[in-house]
């Protein structure tokens, strides 16, 4: 094929490309130039246009997951019309992709810092979209979708990042030779729209493309059946065999480990769902396919330990997210292996798991509220137990163990403040209290300085925090190769009592330095936290040392 019918082929799967997913690919261009556009205005002190876009920048941010959305809800509905024709498929796609995009940039408008719920709640949206376009792939099809969602996700991203490369190794190419005295926000401009090309542009574009068309029958490699079959299938068998000794050394021993099974059990659920979903239908190995038939009756002794596990630590602790999250996943996978010991095409999965994360991200029943009212239980029966609590506030009586006030600010901090006048009150009452662990965070910053005197100082050396030991031993390296230790403990100590004395984290010039000796410290930054019992750790501590 010369280079004449290559183009006319790319540009023949182009228009296949709009016919097929005109919404999506209209919401792909709104996204490409909205990214565009946040890239033109992004805020650095070197952009030509300075800062008179800056709000505007906020505003196209946060529309970026309304734009994704719609792209992904556009994609599913036009799935969903290949699997139920409609007598106006367009129309049915951008109906239900504006009124998704507005939904979300409406919640979106205006919010500097997202709150868990909208995060979740977004999440959980485009979760659902993911697996409706799975189901509505395999019902299209009449065959398992997973495979072909599988090959057109990795075409997509391989070609993707081998565009990317290309195209960056032309640029830094041109940067190197051409114009050599560019600027770096034109640079970094150039660099940042490759990457949104490659990615944004052909990347979506790739990944709607290859997946088969309506009543197209995908035909899962050979190859890549031979991969799952004989290399990563025993490999899960090797898996679930550990999990088996491990069941055995539970009843043995008799006594159950808390905390070291769940994931490796969740994951090993996960697997034998990506199993099903790409494998239900092969024919190579039969004995694979009995795994599939048997898979339940072979996971009733994990999931039995696995579950009993998951109980003892909601009764210690009560629920997390992530415990939450965990125990609906195991539901899922639950279903699964019911679904392939009753021979059904795993399309039932797909919908299952979109109808769960839409339960659980925006229903009363998401993994935010529920975990934090089981905490609020625990606090409440804790605090009510111990008589800790009088007219709703906390109290802390002389005979209270520290380890059970430790064990309460933990609930507290994990309730969260804003989400608690009676967290807020514990947080605030329990810092302080003898025998419990306390860390303080110290970023201190300096008043200007205009200039300093250096007459009688030889040499200058910068320093950092790798340059401080654990021990808060500062090491100064001299130019004849010898190293001279200075402990910052006193200048420490001096800055934080500063501190404490007057509330404030902004010091003085006069405290920016500390002579020890012949050397004079220069402190640019400091930020550190310090323990009840004094331990000192440095995160970004800078400056230069003046030497006689």
């Amino acid at each position: 094929m010369n280079i004449s019918m290559r183009i006319l082929h790319l540009k023949g799967q182009a228009h296949a490309l709009v016919r097929r997913f005109p919404v999506a690919v209209c919401w792909q261009v709104v996204g490409f130039l909205v990214a565009a556009a946040i890239i033109l205005l992004r805020p650095e002190s070197t952009s030509p246009f300075g800062t008179a876009g800056t709000e505007l920048f906020d505003h196209l941010v946060r529309l970026m997951p309304a734009l994704f959305a719609a792209w992904l809800a556009a994609a599913a509905c036009q799935l969903l019309t290949d699997a139920f024709p409609q007598k106006r498929p367009i129309l049915i796609g951008a109906a239900v992709s504006i009124a998704l995009f507005i939904v979300l940039a409406a919640l979106w408008y205006g919010v500097e810092i997202p709150s868990r719920h909208l995060l979740i709640g977004t999440g959980g949206v485009l979760l659902a979209l993911s697996f409706l376009a799975l189901f509505f792939l395999e019902r299209a099809n009449n065959a398992t979708g997973l495979p072909a969602l599988t090959f057109a996700a990795a075409f997509s991203l391989g070609t993707s990042i081998l565009l990317f490369l290309g195209l960056m190794t032309c640029a830094a190419a041109f940067w190197a030779l051409v114009v050599t005295d560019a600027a770096s926000w034109t640079a970094e401009t150039v660099y940042l729209f490759i990457g949104l090309t490659a990615y944004g542009l052909w990347g979506a574009g790739a990944f709607l493309g290859t997946l088969p068309q309506a009543g197209a029958r995908y035909s899962f490699p050979a190859a890549a059946q031979k991969v799952l079959l004989y290399l990563l299938f025993p490999v899960y068998a090797l898996l679930l065999l550990v999990l088996y000794l491990y069941v055995g050394k539970i009843i043995l021993a008799g006594e159950m480990p808390v905390g070291t099974m769940n994931w490796y059990a969740s994951f090993a659920l996960l697997a034998f769902t990506f199993f099903f979903g790409t494998l239900a239908e092969q024919n190579r190995l039969s004995l694979f396919t009995r795994f599939l038939k048997w898979g339940l009756l072979l996971f009733l002794p994990i999931l039995a330990i696995q579950l009993y596990g998951v109980y003892l630590r909601y009764e210690a602790y009560g629920l997390t997210t992530a415990r939450y999250a965990s125990m609906i996943c195991t539901v899922c996978g639950i279903y699964a292996l019911i679904v392939a010991f009753l021979r059904k095409k795993p399309q039932q999965i797909y919908l299952c798991a979109a109808i769960l994360a839409l339960i659980f991200t925006l229903t009363p029943l998401n993994i935010i509220d529920v975990p934090q009212h089981s905490q609020e239980v625990r606090l409440s029966r804790i605090l009510t137990e111990n008589d800790l609590v009088q007219d709703g506030q906390f109290i802390i009586r002389d005979d209270t163990p520290p380890e059970l006030i430790e064990e309460i600010r933990d609930i507290a901090f994990y309730i969260g403040e804003e989400s608690s006048p009676l967290a807020a009150n514990i947080i605030s009452e329990s810092y302080g209290v003898k025998g419990l662990r306390q860390t303080k965070i110290y970023d201190i910053s300096f008043d200007a300085r205009e200039a300093m005197d250096i007459s009688g100082y030889q040499t200058l050396r910068r320093f950092s925090r790798e340059d401080i030991t654990p021990e808060g031993l500062l090491t100064i390296r001299r130019a004849d190769g010898t190293e001279e230790l200075i402990d910052l403990a006193p200048y420490i100590d001096r800055v934080t009592a500063y501190a404490e004395e007057h509330n404030t984290f902004s010091l003085p010039k006069e405290l920016q330095e500390y002579e020890a000796g012949d050397y004079r410290l220069h402190f640019d930054a400091i930020y550190f936290t310090r323990a009840a019992d004094g331990g000192i750790n440095y995160f970004d501590t800078n400056g230069f040392a003046l030497m006689r």
